[in-house]
């Protein structure tokens, strides 16, 4: 998705309400309604962090952290969403996050995407919700901080040039 959700704009660069779309369209498996939003009927919500990388040099890297979740809000316009600023890492700042950030050539670009279900209100969460009644997946701290993360996954892509960085809408 985001590699396909600005092919027919002008403007190419993706925003924070594109990756808020995102978000929320990849977990409609899940969540077939509003029941990812607030007050969270089943005590847990969705979220994607998106790392952005592009080599300036051998040790210099922009990096940018982008995020779509449904943490905040009732509904898919109102998600917790945003871009921000472009900063400046070394190398060995960049590797901290994932060593397959590092990149090859200087111009070259890598996205990290963190996908990953979060405990919002422990007393409404049960497991079973998920279908699973002998096992309980363990929580973990995400890149992010929040140490109520489960189901993480990890995907590294090389986005089409001109989508990121990306930008506040």
């Amino acid at each position: 998705m985001v590699q396909q959700l600005n092919n027919t704009k002008t403007n190419k660069q993706i925003t924070s309400f594109d990756l808020a779309r995102i978000s929320f369209a990849s977990c409609l498996n899940l969540f077939y309604n509003n029941s990812m939003f607030d007050p969270f009927p089943i005590g847990m919500y969705y979220d994607i962090d998106y790392y952005y990388v592009k080599r300036i040099n051998s040790d210099s890297y922009n990096f940018q952290v982008c995020y779509g979740s449904t943490s905040i809000g009732h509904s898919p316009n109102e998600m917790s969403k945003t871009c921000e600023l472009v900063t400046v890492k070394t190398l060995a700042e960049i590797q901290e996050y994932d060593p397959n950030l590092a990149c090859e050539k200087d111009g070259d670009e890598k996205l990290l995407l963190e996908c990953c279900y979060r405990k919002r209100k422990l007393g409404l969460f049960n497991i079973n919700h998920l279908g699973f009644f002998l096992l309980n997946p363990k929580t973990t701290t995400t890149r992010a901080g929040p140490s109520n993360n489960f189901l993480v996954y990890h995907l590294i892509i090389v986005p089409k040039p001109g989508l990121f960085p990306g930008r506040n809408e």
